[in-house]
């Protein structure tokens, strides 16, 4: 009764009113609204200071003129306040303190007048009313909603005075200035139920709803009174109250009405009923009565039960129901499983929860997991098959409600009434079954969970409407999503199926990713959860084959502890759990061999004396060679002693195990124990291990022998050498090796002065200058020494012999060393002094330096000796020198002054040989094969072509036609090599002296119509055959009679009567010719010449014609013939690569062993026809265009041709 504060205000207070603030129930209430005067709320602290002792002043607030005056507040929500005023308008304002002041939301919901206004906590609604109307709005937050579908419209005339709903909510009251009340149902009675898809509600006082939430079908179903509760199953409803039910059958294939096929009344008060196809179960007062839902199905009720029976364990608190059980819960904590078969109802399961009483249970659908509650509200998972209990993590809130997803079995939901928790159930697990949360969704006010399908979660609203809303742990796996999906959702959607298990789609998602880690994380989920298919598949993308392999070599194993401990192994993880689960599973000798496999050979002791005691002799001995590694030497005698006791008739085993009591033996220091056993085993690898062992103690001598005895003869001589036993070394250094041995062994010799022995040491360890010293100092023996230091090239051994070679007056070998030491300027020295020079020049060659070739050339030059001059200073690079010394030793020197140009480039040089080479030096003209080389040397190719025919025609006008032939072959070779093309004039006479010299060859073969043809081609041009015109033509005269070509013979022998020829004319052919011009058979004149088709057009034309009248393209002419080529004839000749029939080449090759154009001997197994001739063509004709791009003007008769046209 104390007055805390009193504070003053205005005007006169009209209402007042506690707030419901945001920072707790002290703080909720210190905080009071007053409606002053009807124009402003004022908010004031009823203790007038925080918690912090800090002072609060009183706020007043004021609203616009518009509103009007104030007729109502209340408080709501977080710290709002719902103000209405008397013009029909309604303000939402704020009392943070961020936001005081603000409105938060204003409309005028009445358009005059508003005359009351009230709000409903448990609905979150505010009704209004004014004049005949009343206004329902929804409240969320800083949203505000207006339901018009639910507005309330009085009768005319009816004027609304005020308005309140109950505290439920349920009812809302109105009344009136004529003192009449109105009262309105508001809400429904939130009782709903769910079977598989299906959820039953109620949509008014006498109708209930069944929907399928997937098809969102309706089925109706009407009821004869306001239901308590309902309970709905496959094909029935029950709903009832207080002690009475009633079950309607439903048929939803038919869309018949519901049918009402059972009534019954019960002892006590009805707490839950639960349906299944068959029967319904109540739980009432402590107990639980079974029976079939329809009465026609056990009308005299005989077939009813009840659990418990009459007695004083009338404590059950719970119940659920599947299609196969009825399970039920009970205070004393125990959980009962009764079995529903069709013949057979037995009780099949009990279990006792010490814990506590059992509040709650939510099997899933087969009921072989269920959730329950106990009464420390404790949330536990219980698997009736083997009575196994986990608890629910990361839960600690009041369970409201759990449903098991009707897709998903492992997955169920539990609601707290602030948030949704979704867990799922890991059934096998290396770890064994667990449950895991994946997520947690918030539950909006008013959102009851009904029904949950693949996270879909369907929510009954305070109004009594069904919401559907999607788990956020299954946000990204809704059917839908995939369409137009990004790389996150694809990520999101991977690792939501994976942490729901779902593998098969995880897998899927990660091949569409393609991303190295996610196949990381599914392999890993999968191996932890034993999905050995899917973590293989991993593997092979991974490439990893072993593990691939290890997988399926343990895939097919059933007992699952055993396969977790084959995983756990694998994953090379806590050997101890995988020991644990291996003697947990049907074959515990896997524990045995995974501690074999790991070599953890105390472990594997231990298992072995109790799982298989005849391995014990193996594991003795394993161990004790584990333990002698790590220095334990008396622990690992001992096991290696006990191996043999144990099983003495395994002589393989007691033999391993002798060698190790000897190594042991020894390492302890009982050495002629261990030496006698080492030597009674007379085993090789033992002698040197046995050895080691003694060197490390420093038994030097024993150690050796051991090594010796070992056949490690150089560790055995190192030690002897090392002790100064030579004499036991001495047999064993043939054996070794190591040039440190050799060394040291042949200095000891050496030191002995035994001088043949220590050289062939010294070479064993070729030491190339101990060798050579011994040899020319003590040995007496040094062209051996000379041999030996030019087969190593040693720069000591070489210092050494030239020293040698001066005291012994050999200079030429002292030249050679001190070079070969890379002694120069001595070397030089010396032979300036000795005459010697050659000697050093020859072995200077061409590994020489510039400066070795400068001193050369210097020393010659003043010698004037200047062929030798002009060399070196070619080599070090000093061109113009070099060209000097050459022009002056004369024509024998032109080569290589032709040589010096052609690498120098220099057009100074290059004018200075030509003015010698024209003769303007000593006014003698040298021959002109020399400038064609000047030219081939500058790369001047069409002037070193055009000096080939000028020199090519001298040679032809003086009658030397095979010398004039070769120049100008070698001339075209030279410039194909170069890939350059020669120049017509060039090939036109190549083919007239080649025509010319083929006649011969042909009149061997007796072909007179080719050599005539040949004759008549050089006929034309027999101006260019000066010296021999009266032969030629008259070797025309004869070829041609003989061929028959009478009009042709008839035309060359009119020539020769002329008067500068007649008199040449040979006597012996004169008369015939002169009787050929006076009787010439004119009949007989017509000639017509083989023809053959072009290689490129196939046009037909003369052979000897070379150029094709209808493509323009020059053929390719034989060099057998002189004739055309032919396609199905074509070879070429292997050394010139010219072309040639190949039925012709073969029998002048056959007559004459050479090619008639290179004049080459030739093997006829070479001579090959070619499949195809034309693309060799192209590609030799390609060739030559790289190397030269510009094109010809005229038709050459060149080889090879060019590309012909198509």
């Amino acid at each position: 009764g104390t007055t805390i504060r009193q504070v003053g205000v205005r005007a006169e207070p009209v209402e007042i009113f506690f707030s419901s603030g945001k920072k707790g129930p002290a703080t909720r209430q210190n905080t009071i609204s007053v409606n002053v005067g009807r124009k402003t709320i004022f908010l004031v602290s009823a203790m007038g200071k925080d918690e912090s002792g800090q002072k609060i002043e009183p706020v007043e607030l004021a609203f616009q003129e518009k509103y009007g005056n104030i007729l109502t507040h209340r408080w709501f929500g977080d710290g709002y306040l719902l103000v209405a005023f008397t013009t029909g308008w309604v303000v939402v304002i704020s009392t943070h303190n961020k936001e005081m002041h603000e409105e938060v939301h204003s409309q005028q919901y009445h358009d005059t007048t508003c005359t009351g206004m009230a709000y409903c906590e448990s609905l979150n609604r505010m009704a209004c009313c004014g004049a005949n109307s009343v206004k329902i709005v929804d409240m969320h937050g800083q949203e505000c909603e207006e339901l018009k579908n639910e507005a309330i419209e009085l009768e005319h005339g009816q004027i609304t005075e005020n308005i309140e709903y109950t505290k439920d909510g349920q009812v809302l009251t109105v009344s009136t200035r004529g003192g009449e009340v109105h009262t309105f149902l508001a809400s429904l009675p939130i009782i709903h139920d769910f079977c598989d898809t299906k959820v039953a509600y109620l949509t008014s006082l006498l109708e209930l709803s069944v929907t399928d939430v997937l098809t969102k079908e309706h089925y109706p179903v009407a009821i004869e009174t306001e239901p308590a509760f309902v309970a709905l199953g496959p094909n029935h409803v029950a709903t009832g109250m207080n002690n009475q039910a009633w079950f309607y059958r439903l048929d939803y294939d038919n869309h018949q009405p519901a049918l009402r096929v059972n009534q019954r009344d019960y002892l006590g008060t009805v707490e839950d009923v639960r349906l299944n196809e068959r029967y319904a179960a109540v739980l009432s007062e402590g107990r639980v009565q079974l029976h079939f839902i329809e009465a026609n199905a056990d009308p005299s009720e005989e077939g009813d039960l009840i659990f418990p029976e009459q007695g004083p364990n009338m404590d059950l608190t719970c119940i659920a129901m599947t299609q196969s059980f009825l399970i039920f819960g009970s205070k004393r904590g125990i959980i009962h499983y009764f079995y529903l078969g069709d013949e057979d109802r037995a009780l099949v399961n009990e279990y006792r929860h010490e814990e506590g009483e059992i509040k709650k249970l939510f099997p899933n659908q087969l009921g072989t997991r269920c959730v329950f509650v106990d009464s420390q509200l404790q949330v536990l998972l219980f698997n009736p098959v083997n009575d196994q209990v986990l608890a629910v993590p990361d839960f600690s809130g009041q369970v409201t409600s759990c449903l098991w997803d009707t897709v998903d079995p492992n997955v169920f939901v539990l609601s707290d009434g602030r948030l949704f928790h979704v867990y799922v159930y890991v059934p096998v697990a290396i770890n064994g079954a667990m449950v895991n949360m994946v997520g947690t969704t918030t539950q909006y006010p008013g959102f009851t969970p009904v029904q949950l399908y693949n996270g879909l979660l369907t929510c009954q609203l305070k109004s009594g409407n069904l919401e559907s809303t999607v788990l956020t742990s299954h946000s990204a796996i809704q059917p839908g999503v995939e369409r137009n999906m990004t790389l996150e959702v694809a990520k999101k959607r991977f690792f939501q199926h994976l942490n729901l298990l779902h593998f098969k789609e995880a897998w899927e998602m990660a091949l569409q990713i393609k991303m190295p880690e996610l196949w990381t994380r599914l392999r890993d989920s999968s191996l932890f959860h034993m999905e050995l298919e899917t973590a293989m598949e991993c593997f092979r993308l991974a490439g990893n084959p072993s593990m691939v392999m290890s997988l399926e070599r343990i895939r097919k194993v059933e007992d699952k502890n055993l396969l977790a401990g084959h995983i756990t192994v694998l994953l090379e993880q806590d050997y101890n759990v995988a020991q644990e689960l291996f003697l947990k599973s049907s074959q515990p000798l896997a524990a045995l061999e995974m501690r074999k496999d790991l070599k953890q050979w105390d472990q594997a002791l231990k298992l072995a004396k109790q799982l298989k005691p005849e391995e014990l002799g193996l594991i003795y001995r394993e161990y004790g060679a584990l333990l002698e590694m790590r220095g334990d030497h008396e622990m690992a005698l001992s096991c290696f002693e006990r191996s043999v006791q144990h099983d003495p008739s395994d002589v393989a085993n007691a033999q391993l195990c002798k060698a190790g009591v000897a190594r042991c033996t020894l390492h302890t220091g009982d050495l002629r124990r261990g030496r006698d056993l080492c030597l009674e085993r007379n085993d090789i690898a033992l002698y040197r291990e046995c050895g080691s062992i003694l060197e490390s103690l420093n038994q030097l001598t024993d150690a050796a022998e051991m090594y010796e005895r070992g056949r490690l003869f150089e560790r055995a001589a190192a030690i002897y050498i090392q002790t100064k036993s030579f004499g036991r070394a001495s047999p064993l250094m043939a054996k070794i090796n190591s040039p440190k041995l050799h060394v040291q062994f042949a200095r000891a010799k050496e030191a002995e002065g035994r001088w043949d022995e220590a050289a062939m040491a010294y070479e064993l360890a070729k030491d190339t200058d101990s060798v050579v010293r011994l040899l020319l100092k003590h040995l007496n023996n040094p062209q051996k020494a000379f041999a030996l230091v030019r087969r190593t090239r040693s720069t000591e051994g070489a210092v050494m012999v030239a020293k040698f070679c001066q005291s012994s007056g050999d200079f030429p070998a002292a030249i050679e060393f001190l070079l070969m030491a890379r002694r120069q300027d001595e070397a030089f020295e010396l032979a300036q002094v000795h005459e010697a020079m050659d000697t050093y020049a020859q072995i200077v060659g061409q590994a020489g330096q510039v400066e070795d070739y400068e001193k050369l050339a210097d020393y010659y030059e003043k010698k004037q000796e200047h062929a030798k001059a002009g060399d070196y200073y070619e080599k070090c690079g000093k061109y113009p020198q070099a060209l000097r010394h050459y022009l002056r030793c004369g024509a024998t020197k032109i080569d290589a002054a032709i040589a010096v140009v052609g690498r120098a480039a220099n057009d100074s040089l290059t004018n200075q040989l030509v003015d010698f080479l024209m003769g303007e030096t000593d006014g003698i003209q040298k021959d002109h094969n020399y400038l064609f080389r000047l030219h081939m040397a500058l790369q001047q190719y069409e002037q070193a072509a055009h000096t080939a025919v000028l020199i090519a025609r001298q040679e032809q006008e003086l009658g030397n036609y095979k010398v004039a032939h070769a120049q100008l072959f070698d001339t075209y070779k030279e410039l194909e090599a170069q890939g350059k093309r020669a120049p017509s004039e060039l090939s036109r006479q190549l083919l007239l002296l080649h025509s010319y010299v083929l006649v011969k060859t042909l009149v061997k073969l007796n072909d007179h119509a080719a050599a005539a043809r040949m004759l008549e081609r050089v006929a034309k041009n027999i101006s260019r055959f000066p010296r021999h015109v009266v032969p030629i033509l008259t070797s025309t005269v004869i070829e041609c009679q003989r061929a028959g070509f009478k009009k042709t013979a008839f035309d060359y022998a009119s020539m020769l009567m002329r008067p500068e020829y007649r008199k040449t004319i040979s006597e012996q052919y004169k008369r015939k010719i002169e009787n050929i011009v006076r009787k010439p058979d004119k009949e007989e004149f017509v000639e017509e010449e083989a023809v053959c088709a072009c290689p490129f057009c196939h046009a037909q034309g003369p052979e000897t014609d070379l150029e094709c009248t209808s493509c323009k393209n020059v053929i390719p002419y034989c060099i057998a013939t002189g004739r055309r080529m032919v396609l199905n004839d074509w070879a070429q000749c292997p050394s010139c690569r010219f072309p040639c029939r190949a039925s012709v080449f073969v029998k002048i090759v056959t007559l004459e062993k050479n090619c008639p154009m290179c004049s080459q001997q030739i093997i006829l197994s070479q001579i090959q026809k070619m499949a195809d001739p034309l693309t060799a063509l192209k590609q030799q004709q390609a060739m030559l265009q790289r190397g030269e791009r510009e094109a010809e003007p005229e038709l050459d008769a060149q080889q090879p041709a060019p590309q012909p046209e198509s």
